[in-house]
Parts: structure tokens; C-alpha cells; sequence
């Protein structure tokens, strides 16, 4: 039996690194505090001398300064389930360990993905890279996963042949027994799994019960436990960040029809029908906000499903602003058990014909999307390229969407008043003719704040062009409205 370990450690912290990467270098506690005592379940690198386990106070007399954040384990999970469901779509018999570990059946597959090393990349590629996974590959659960903690991430490690001399010189701590038994072990100078392995079994048993011979099996590579699949449940995710934190709820709508274009145009949904979605909004500087949505009756066009989506966003959806949003159809059925219109049919039949078309343009230019659409999110706001959003109308890598009327920098001459004078176009200056307007707006609230003083102006060739001095850089940029 042949099993890889699939590893991805301090998998909160991860999690909260992406969601604020401004406190990445700071010595961060994640404390639960839905315990009798607070406790610390993770920390950042900069947190030196914590350990998960640690109650707060203990880990804030060993680092101060620590800043303190509260653990959402609600989300730190949901966002491992989407892991388990991505190794999923490599193998069908995949067991959830403790957070962040999985174990995987490799037995029979090796040929299909090309031998053991190919298959275990593919496992590795189905997580984030982001999240640095490790995989670690054995006869048993318990070697893969001790080759899983020491090998360097994004790495693989095999067990060899000598599965007790491998497991020799590592640390007790790996074992899966209670933390007071590690620790009596410590005290009995049992440093190691080859200490351990050197014992007589029957003084374990003697002294630790039942859990000294597992330890002692264990020590010795062995292990015949199985791996116990999750009982498979088949989804589609779609995630898109977005291309600035903002609580628009039209943003957010947009992003949601696009996650939901892409859902709709994969293969597997033709023809098929889903029951719900969900979706989850990772926010900044907030905990992630999450909403499930329940079909009455099952939606096999993104029309439909947007509609309910929509009706319930505008009801209820996040305050702070949102940086990145997942979604995901579940209860996939083959049947609606409802009759479609012919016009939804037609227009379902329009996005696949689009989305085939989109695909095999994508396979001539090297993935690039190909086809998009233009969509208004904020009409009114002051700053052009937040007024629309250039969406691909398929992306199978996931490409988010992108705003237009990007501004670009510019070299540009002041006169007294700081107001331009010149301006440098193409390969040479051209003189300010006339200041036809001038406006400027203050967005301080926003979480990327915005101060812009614009001005458009009137060249000495005639033409016109749009400047803008950025109050916050002190730098001079060019954008068409």
C-alpha cells in the first residue's frame, strides 16, 4: 500500500499572511478563545519562542509586542476542505487528517498520471503554492508522514527501504499520542523514535498502556492503518480576486457573475443542474464573511442562480471591503426537475458555444484569454479606472478581472502654482497650451486611499489630454476618462 502524505504546515498562519500581508514580518499570535483559557493555536515566523499550545499570557511573556489576532477556524477549515476537494480531483480516496494534513491512497494510479513521481507533482500543483505544501511518500501513513515534516517545501520525500533507520533520528513529538505521554517520554530520556524503537515493548505497554505499543510500532514503521476516504462530494470552485479592495456591492455582484459564468461554461456542467452555492469573501483586515445559498429548485444556467444570488446579496453581504471572492455549485444533479424555457436553453446553449470558442482561442495563444466583456460596476466614482471592469469571458487559470483606463506615470513640468506647464508625450515635451478644467477629490476612508488633483489641459498641437498629480506619491500621471 503505497500513500502519500500531502502537508501543508502552519496552515492558519498561511491563511492569515495572505489576508494581511502588512503584518507579515510582525511577531503575530492566533489565540482561540472559545477555550476555558485563551489559547494559542498559530503564529508567524517573527513570533520566536511560541508554540501552538500556549496559553496567551505564556506566549505574550516570551514575545512582547505580539499582536494579537483571533483565530476563525470556521474559515481556516473551510479553506482546507477546499484543498481536500482539489486532491480529490487527483485521487478519489483521500483521508482528512488534522488540519492541514491529508493522507492519500496512491495504490493503482501510478500509471495513469505517468509513475509515482508525476502523480505526486500533480498532488503538490492541486494546492495553492502560496501555501508551500510538502508531500511526503511511504508504506504506511505514519513514515509518509514524518517524510512530509522533514523535507523542505514545495518538496517531496521518500521513505527508503530501512523504513526504523529513516525514523530513527527524529523527534518523539512527531508521534501521534497525547502531549502529557510525549512529555513523560521526555522525562524518561526517550528523545527520539530510535529510543523508543530500542525499548522492549512490553516496558512501554507497562508504563504508557496501550498508546507505549503503538508508540513502539510506530517507532519501528509500523503501521496498517488504513486510509479512510471523505465520503466524495462533488463541487465546482470558481475564486477571483479582486482588482481593488472595495465594498461595492455591484463589485461584488460582478465578481459573482463571472464566478458563476465560469462555473456554468465548465464540461461537467453540461448538462447537469445545482442545487446550491457558496460563497466566501476573504476581506480586509476582517474575517473572512461566508454565505450559503440553497436553490429551491436545482439551477442549470448561471441566469437563474444569479438571480437568487443576487436577491440575498442585496439583502445581506459584507461590510468591509472585499479582496478576493470564492464560489462554489454543489448538489450537482443530472436532471432540473423543472422544464427550462427555450430562450434559457438558447442562451445556455449561446455561453457554451462561447465559452468552446473561447477555449480553443486560449489553445492557440498560450492560455491567454481571448474574448471579454465590458462591465460598469461604478458609473459615478471619481477615479476612471474603478468605473468599469474588463472581464475574460473564460479564464481556465483563474484570470480575474481587470479595471480599465489604467493611468500611466508621466514626466510633466510645473508652473508656480504647481500647476503643469508642460508635458512630456512620446520623444519630446510639448508646452500646456490652456487649463480647460480642474478638479480633485480626497478618498482617505478607502482602504488603498486616493488623493488626486486633475487637470485637463489644451497642448500647444491642439489635442487634449488628462493629468492628474497624485496627492499621496507626489508623482504625475496621464488617464483618459
Amino acid at each position: 500500500m503505497t500513500i502519500a502524505c500531502l502537508l501543508v504546515t502552519h496552515l492558519r498562519a498561511k491563511l492569515e499572511m495572505q489576508r494581511q500581508p502588512d503584518l507579515r514580518d510582525r511577531p503575530v499570535l492566533i489565540v482561540d478563545r472559545s477555550r476555558s483559557r485563551p489559547m494559542i493555536v498559530d503564529h508567524f515566523p517573527a513570533a520566536s519562542g511560541v508554540a501552538a499550545g500556549m496559553t496567551l499570557e505564556q506566549a505574550l511573556s516570551r514575545q512582547t509586542g505580539g499582536v494579537v489576532l483571533e483565530a476563525n477556524e470556521a474559515a481556516y477549515h473551510r479553506a482546507f476542505h477546499r484543498i481536500l476537494v482539489s486532491l480529490q480531483g487527483v485521487s478519489d480516496r483521500v483521508e482528512e487528517a488534522e488540519l492541514g494534513t491529508a493522507y492519500v491512497s496512491l495504490d493503482g494510479l501510478e500509471a495513469m498520471y505517468g509513475g509515482e513521481a508525476r502523480l505526486v507533482t500533480t498532488l503538490l500543483n492541486a494546492v495553492s503554492q502560496n501555501l508551500a505544501p510538502r508531500a511526503g511518500v511511504g508504506e504506511a501513513k505514519f513514515p509518509a508522514y514524518v517524510a512530509a515534516r522533514t523535507c523542505d517545501p514545495p518538496g517531496t520525500t521518500r521513505v527508503p527501504p530501512d523504513v526504523a533507520g529513516f525514523l530513527a533520528p527524529r523527534p518523539v513529538d512527531l508521534l501521534p499520542i497525547p502531549a502529557r505521554l510525549r512529555a513523560e517520554m521526555h522525562r524518561f530520556g526517550l528523545l527520539t523514535l530510535g529510543d523508543v524503537a530500542a525499548m522492549k515493548v512490553e516496558a512501554l505497554t507497562d508504563r504508557f498502556g496501550p498508546e507505549g505499543r503503538r508508540a513502539w510500532e510506530l517507532a519501528q514503521g509500523i503501521d496498517d492503518s488504513p486510509v479512510v476516504p471523505l465520503k466524495h462530494e462533488e463541487s465546482v470552485v470558481e475564486h477571483a480576486p479582486l482588482p481593488f479592495s472595495s465594498a461595492s456591492l455591484d463589485l461584488l455582484l460582478t465578481a459573482v457573475d463571472t464566478l458563476l459564468r465560469r462555473a456554468y461554461t465548465q464540461p461537467r456542467m453540461r448538462g447537469r443542474y445545482a442545487g446550491g452555492a457558496a460563497l466566501e469573501c476573504v476581506l480586509y483586515r476582517a474575517q473572512p464573511w461566508h454565505k450559503d445559498f440553497r436553490f429551491r429548485q436545482p439551477m442549470g444556467d448561471w441566469q437563474g442562480a444569479s438571480r437568487i444570488i443576487r436577491r440575498q446579496l442585496e439583502v445581506a453581504h459584507p461590510q468591509s471591503p472585499v479582496e478576493e471572492a470564492i464560489l462554489a455549485l454543489s448538489n450537482l444533479t443530472g436532471e432540473s426537475g423543472t422544464q427550462l424555457s427555450l430562450p434559457s436553453d438558447l442562451r445556455g446553449d449561446r455561453e457554451r458555444r462561447l465559452a468552446e470558442a473561447e477555449r480553443q482561442l486560449q489553445a492557440r495563444t498560450g492560455g491567454k484569454p481571448a474574448l471579454y466583456r465590458v462591465v460598469p460596476v461604478a458609473p459615478w466614482h471619481p477615479a476612471p479606472e474603478m468605473r468599469a471592469m474588463q472581464v475574460p469571458f473564460y479564464s481556465a487559470g483563474g484570470e480575474g478581472m481587470k479595471p480599465l483606463s489604467l493611468p500611466s506615470p508621466v514626466a510633466v513640468r510645473e508652473g508656480p502654482e504647481g500647476e503643469p506647464a508642460a508635458v512630456h508625450l512620446g520623444k519630446r515635451w510639448q508646452r500646456i497650451a490652456k487649463i480647460e478644467d480642474r478638479w480633485c477629490f480626497d478618498l482617505w476612508w478607502m482602504p488603498q486611499p486616493l488623493g488626486r488633483t486633475y487637470y485637463r489641459v489644451a497642448r500647444e498641437d491642439g489635442g487634449e489630454v488628462t493629468l492628474f498629480r497624485d496627492q499621496r506619491e507626489n508623482r504625475w500621471f496621464r488617464q483618459d476618462p
